[in-house]
């Protein structure tokens, strides 16, 4: 059955995603960035132009400050990932200089996957990796701009067979986790997950210490969330993985999963920093996660 799938997925791999509902919005599924978004589309908290509403909102909750970045896009092509270097290259970059360049009107770090070997890897179309860890929730953006989670069980393999023969295109595919929301219900996490190599089970090592987490999610058709819990600082404490899930239900997502956390964690808005992280606490990373104008007026 696995090699069904990958077999699959090769066939599958070089097709360019095919966006059924055109749009005057369309940007390119490459790693070339959006246009420049114009600085007067900006208050201190929103963005909005043609294509793109962006509101910025922060919660301080039991000793946690969450930093919330809620989206609207015209086309599922402003969702968009960026890495630091060639694919699977083990390059780092600031994250902050990656967004600017990109013209991102919101960032925020993706999984550092070149931390890893593993795992089903895809950034803008381009596959990078194919091996299914077992132990490991993936989550796929298709051609519509939809999260879909596979959970780390049994049925997954057929389950992304269906998906993939159904005509789904996979745009970005991440292997980290956990899955935090499926069909807007709460997912515990196992303890035998593990995003790790060595197989440390994450529900022995991580998910009872509370840290800093960061959560990419989808409320309804091209509408998101990026939500980072703030951690290990006099202003925020962190949180679990099961508490991270419960609030991500709590502001009505369908889809949501977890992204690298701890240090990793960092969220831009307007090319600055949104979230306390402050300069000399600004870690490089292989790839982030974004979002951006397709307004053409200015120029990429």
């Amino acid at each position: 059955m696995k090699k069904t799938l990958l077999c699959l997925v090769l066939c599958l791999c070089f097709a360019l995603p095919a966006f059924a509902e055109s749009t005057p919005y369309q940007l390119p599924v490459d790693f070339s960035g959006g246009y420049k978004a114009p600085d007067e589309n900006y208050t201190q908290d929103t963005y909005e132009d043609e294509s793109l509403s962006v509101r910025m909102e922060k919660r301080d909750i039991d000793g946690v400050r969450y930093d919330i970045a809620w989206i609207k896009m015209a086309s599922p092509t402003q969702l968009r990932t960026a890495v630091a270097g060639q694919p699977n290259e083990v390059v780092t970059k600031m994250p902050g200089s990656m967004s600017r360049a990109l013209n991102a009107v919101v960032a925020i770090n993706g999984e550092f996957y070149t931390q890893r070997k593993d795992g089903l890897i895809y950034r803008q179309g381009v596959p990078f990796r194919y091996d299914l860890n077992h132990r490991k929730d993936i989550l796929v953006i298709d051609e519509a701009g939809d999260l879909h989670v596979f959970l780390a069980n049994d049925s997954r393999t057929q389950e992304m067979m269906d998906f993939l023969q159904a005509g789904h295109a996979i745009v970005n595919a991440f292997t980290f986790g956990p899955a935090l929301v499926k069909d807007g219900q709460f997912l515990p996490i196992p303890e035998s997950y593990s995003v790790r190599d060595d197989g440390t089970a994450r529900g022995l090592f991580d998910s009872c210490l509370p840290s800093p987490r960061m959560v990419v999610a989808q409320t309804g058709p091209l509408e998101y969330v990026f939500v980072e819990a703030e951690g290990r600082s006099a202003i925020s404490k962190g949180v679990t993985t099961d508490q991270m899930g419960q609030f991500m239900v709590s502001l009505g997502v369908q889809t949501a999963y977890c992204v690298d956390g701890g240090n990793s964690c960092i969220m831009f808005f307007h090319g600055k920093y949104y979230d306390s992280t402050y300069k000399e606490n600004e870690r490089e990373i292989s790839d982030i996660i974004y979002v951006c104008s397709a307004v053409p007026d200015g120029g990429k």
